[in-house]
């Protein structure tokens, strides 16, 4: 097998798992399972970043989304403490067992993809616009994505936090009033 057939199978497997959790994210009941299934995607999401060569927008991924907006979700999970009445968790389930074994079998293989992909040459490929050479005349990519990010999307950029401070603000007063 190429180093193209490769990659291109570890993105599809990276994309199933990814559909998985999303799965999980729509159908979990409980409010930090369907977190947890977040979490998932994101960290997939990033893994399909990382092989397919875009290094620093995985690590963005997982610093921002994975890190701190996971955070934030999850300490809002918990701000509303979310009872329910419920049995305990059973961890001898032949379920729980099952997903166990499937969890630990996926874990070896993607470490052992991940060693196998560093192992193999870079394929040397030119994306988008920018070559390497414009892109590094620029001052890297973190520059131009910063330059990209701060003069024609600054408008996009400023929306979203600023609806991700309104929903903070929103998840405090609404805790804050169940208090009271």
């Amino acid at each position: 097998m190429d180093n193209l057939d490769f990659i291109n199978s570890v993105v599809t497997v990276f994309g199933i798992f990814a559909a998985i959790c999303g799965l999980v994210l729509l159908f979990a009941k409980e409010p930090l399972s369907c977190a947890l299934g977040l979490l998932g995607v994101l960290i997939f999401t990033a893994g399909i970043y990382a092989i397919i060569g875009e290094h620093f927008i995985a690590t963005i991924q997982l610093v921002v989304y994975a890190g701190a907006i996971m955070v934030l979700f999850i300490f809002s999970i918990m701000l509303f403490n979310v009872k329910h009445d419920r049995e305990s968790f059973n961890w001898k389930s032949p379920l729980f067992l099952f997903t166990s074994v499937v969890t630990a079998a996926v874990f070896v293989l993607l470490g052992r993809t991940i060693l196998q992909y560093f192992d193999t040459p870079v394929i040397e490929s030119q994306k988008g616009i920018f070559t390497r050479e414009m892109v590094t005349d620029l001052g890297g990519n973190s520059q131009v994505l910063a330059h990209s990010l701060f003069t024609q999307h600054f408008v996009s950029f400023e929306a979203i936090s600023l609806a991700l401070l309104i929903a903070l603000v929103g998840a405090v007063v609404l805790a804050k009033r169940k208090l009271n």
